[in-house]
């Protein structure tokens, strides 16, 4: 994939880092659009890229990106994220974590933001690259469900190492909201503890979140605890101010619908490959796992049409990702089933 070329030059766009920045006060911030923005990240990888410590160091790069009164230049701290795909050496370039100082960041798409994370495309070939451009897809899937979801923002990412002219890769990637950044936003504040009384989840969005993994083929989560950290398992936990606690899925990357080759399930759930759907959302009200169904549903032309459309994506991605979903669809669509496998989970949890 070819990117469109970027003047970095600060003699040419009289933009140095540390001076003031072309100010875009009336443009959207960026995970106020959905159209693919180009940047450049600038920065030593390998030191980056090969770190697998737990607490992987932060790096100086640089971000740069085409505002309207020439190219934006902003300071950043990179450090390698993403524990699976990092510590397992999955990926060749692995998720990554910005951090952008307050003054630099001033006037600009990213004003207003801390940090965020960057899924990368992992591996430099297509095949990862689209996995990168389905993971995007199934965060703006859920965005379409509520906004008690992590925006994102598709981007064209050229990773150039300093004092080089060439980039090292050019791939597709995507910006995810902080999770910091998405409590503000909704009203809440981040659960910082391991583990949540199952009777503070919110019943509804919770059910919301149980179904959607079911719908995407992820069975690697947990809503209530986790191992060390804050809770949980691929789902962030915001409590709002009466005490609920709200759980908003992320990371799925190891999900069906996107079918990277790497993935695999747990072996103690019975099932050899993440094509295959097992529910592991906890027994719910009739009317609260109802109203989960027909919300997602009601949303299947909308989830439908992102795939259709994407910038990127390849036609056979794109029909295996919609032949996946329509599989849950054809389940939803039929009452016995949707009961049988329901009521199976509630006689599970009984005993």
């Amino acid at each position: 994939m070819k990117l469109p070329s970027l003047a970095f030059a600060a003699v040419v766009a009289g933009v140095v880092v540390g001076a003031p920045l072309p100010t875009q006060a009336d443009a959207p911030r960026l995970f106020e659009g959905h159209d693919p923005l180009t940047i450049e990240l600038e920065a030593t990888w390998d030191p980056i890229r090969n770190d697998d410590t737990p607490e992987p160091k932060a790096h100086p790069g640089v971000l740069s990106y085409a505002g309207p009164s020439g190219d934006v230049r902003i300071p950043v701290q990179i450090a390698a994220s993403g524990r699976s795909r990092r510590i397992m050496d999955i990926c060749e370039l692995p998720p990554l974590r910005l951090d952008l100082p307050k003054l630099e960041r001033k006037g600009t798409l990213f004003r207003g933001m801390g940090e965020f994370k960057l899924a990368t495309h992992c591996n430099n070939n297509l095949q990862y690259e689209q996995y990168a451009l389905l993971e995007y897809l199934v965060y703006r899937s859920y965005a379409l469900l509520t906004d008690q979801s992590h925006r994102v923002r598709l981007l064209h990412v050229r990773y150039r190492e300093t004092g080089r002219a060439k980039p090292r890769w050019e791939r597709y990637g995507f910006a995810i909201e902080d999770a910091s950044d998405l409590a503000r936003r909704v009203g809440a504040e981040r659960f910082k503890e391991s583990r949540i009384d199952g009777e503070s989840l919110d019943p509804t969005a919770a059910s919301r979140a149980e179904m959607f993994f079911f719908m995407i083929g992820m069975t690697d989560f947990s809503l209530i605890a986790r191992d060390g950290g804050p809770c949980c398992h691929n789902a962030r936990a915001l409590r709002r101010p009466d005490g609920v606690v709200i759980p908003v899925p992320y990371d799925f990357d190891q999900t069906g619908v996107v079918d990277a080759e790497y993935a695999m399930p747990n072996e103690q759930l019975g099932i050899r490959s993440v094509v295959q759907r097992k529910f592991r959302g906890k027994c719910r009200p009739p009317e609260v796992s109802a109203a989960s169904i027909a919300l997602l549903r009601e949303k299947r032309p909308a989830i439908r049409a992102l795939f259709e459309a994407q910038e990127g994506l390849s036609p056979v991605h794109a029909r295996s990702a919609l032949r996946f979903l329509d599989g849950f669809y054809s389940w939803a669509d039929d009452p016995k089933r949707v009961a049988k496998t329901l009521d199976a989970e509630c006689a599970s949890t009984a005993r």
